[in-house]
Order: C-alpha cells, then structure tokens, then sequence
C-alpha cells in the first residue's frame, strides 16, 4: 500500500473516531436512567473577578429535587445557566455528577455523517487495491450519498422546531485561561459572552457556550438574537448552521464525482 493510501486510511480512522466518540456521547445521554427531571429548591449564584477585575466565574449553585427511575433525591448541581426557586429543570447524568440537559453539543445525524465520512474514507485505497477502482468508487459513492442524506435531513429537522425569537443582551465577559508561559508554548485564552434575556416575565443570566480566543469579539451592551425551543423548554443561541447543508451538498458532489468515474 502507497504512503498515500496509508494516510487516507489513518485520516479516515481519525474522522471515524470523531464521528463515534460524539454518538456514544448522544446516546450516553438519552438513556432512560440517566435523564431527570428536576425542581429547584434553592440557588445561590457564585461570581468571582481576577486582580484585574475580569469575571473569571460565573455559576449557580442549585439544591435540586431530582426524580426518575422511580426515585427521588435532592441534588447539588452547578449551572451557568439561571433559574430560580420552583423552576422546573431537565437533568442528565454524566459520569457520576448531574448536570443540566443543554440542547447544545453535536446532533446524532451530525455524528453519524462523520462516521460514515470516515469510513469512506478509511475503506476506499483498501477496496481500491483489493478489488480495483470501481468496485472502490462504488463503497464510498454509497458512503457518501448516505452521509449526504443524514446531514440534510439533520439541518431540515432542525429548521422545522418551533422556535421564538427573543433579544438577548451582553453584560459582561468571562475571562477564561489555561496553562502557562513556558518556554515552547503559551496560555490558551478564551472570552466568553453573559448574556441577560428574558423568556416569559423572568429574567435570565446565562454563560455563552460560545466563545472567543480574540479579547474585542464580544462587547457589553451588543444585543443579540436567541431562540426559545417551545418543546424542549430550552434557550438556544444558534440555529442548525447552513454548513451542515452546505456539507450534505459536498458530500452529494463528491458522489456525483465518483458515479461519474464508475461509468466513465
């Protein structure tokens, strides 16, 4: 095998790696017995500034009635998001701590074109050289257009959920670094946004899940646009990208590329 193919393999594996580890995280998070629901008994917010007067912390400490699997029990739980006395609240168990169910993280279609992505690429120079390049075209053509399919599909779901626009507002910037100087390498930092809204007549401070390695990206006082998910009960900051279409429509060229090789 060519050092070229050695390396479509290896990034393959890699991509398929990637695609794997993030649906094992989805489905991990979506058995019966680790999702809860909860009612929030008491919260105490936690703030803490730097020397240099940046926020470097921002949570609630939330006591929380947790009830599933025929259970209930009271919880300790952190969140960046806020919520008040009585709030009902979705919980998730990771590892051995509970946590707040976010809408956030990589959808289980997104994940599975990764995998598939990888697999295509990781299986075509070996079916390539075992069997010759149509019967290897062929693999990854169906590959692809299933992976073209999945993206699509995943983005149009996404756009079908009934959201409610709300306006949100930047009030401060969370300073975040980690590591050090040292002689080869640097500290990683990392901006990111609070941001105050309101969804029905309460009023919600919540920490960005996106951020910035640039200081000025995000500025206090910036008004920016949210969405409320009607069904899940949850505020989401972004809207499925038009990348993941923009991807489903690489992928479907890609095996427009690959028929037309076939039966050239």
């Amino acid at each position: 095998m060519s050092i070229q193919n050695i390396f479509l393999v290896l990034l393959g594996a890699v991509v398929f790696v990637i695609g794997t580890t993030n649906i094992r995280a989805y489905l991990r998070r979506r058995r019966p017995e680790n999702m809860l629901r909860g009612k929030v008994l008491s919260s105490r917010q936690t703030v803490k500034r730097d020397k240099e007067d940046r926020l470097i912390q921002h949570y609630y400490e939330l006591m929380v009635q947790c009830s599933g699997g025929g259970k209930t029990f009271n919880e300790k739980v952190n969140s960046t998001m806020e919520y008040g006395k009585g709030d009902e609240i979705k919980l998730v168990r990771s590892g051995d701590k509970i946590v707040p169910a976010s809408g956030g993280g990589m959808t289980f279609g997104t994940a599975l074109a990764i995998t598939l992505a990888g697999m295509g690429i990781a299986v075509f120079p070996v079916v390539y050289q075992n069997n010759g390049e149509k019967e290897g075209s062929f693999v990854l053509v169906l590959l692809l257009i299933l992976a073209g399919v999945i993206s699509a599909s995943s983005f149009l779901k996404d756009r079908r959920k009934k959201f409610r626009e709300l306006s949100g507002e930047i009030v401060d910037i969370l300073y975040y670094r980690r590591g050090d100087n040292k002689k080869f390498s640097r500290p990683v930092e990392s901006y990111y946004p609070l941001i105050k809204c309101t969804v029905g007549e309460k009023e919600k401070i919540f920490l960005s899940a996106y951020n910035s390695s640039t200081k000025g990206t995000y500025k206090t006082g910036t008004k920016i646009k949210l969405f409320y998910d009607e069904e899940q009960g949850n505020i989401v900051e972004k809207k499925a990208s038009p990348a993941l279409m923009g991807l489903a429509v690489l992928f479907f060229l890609a095996a427009l590329t690959g028929i037309v090789s076939i039966f050239a």
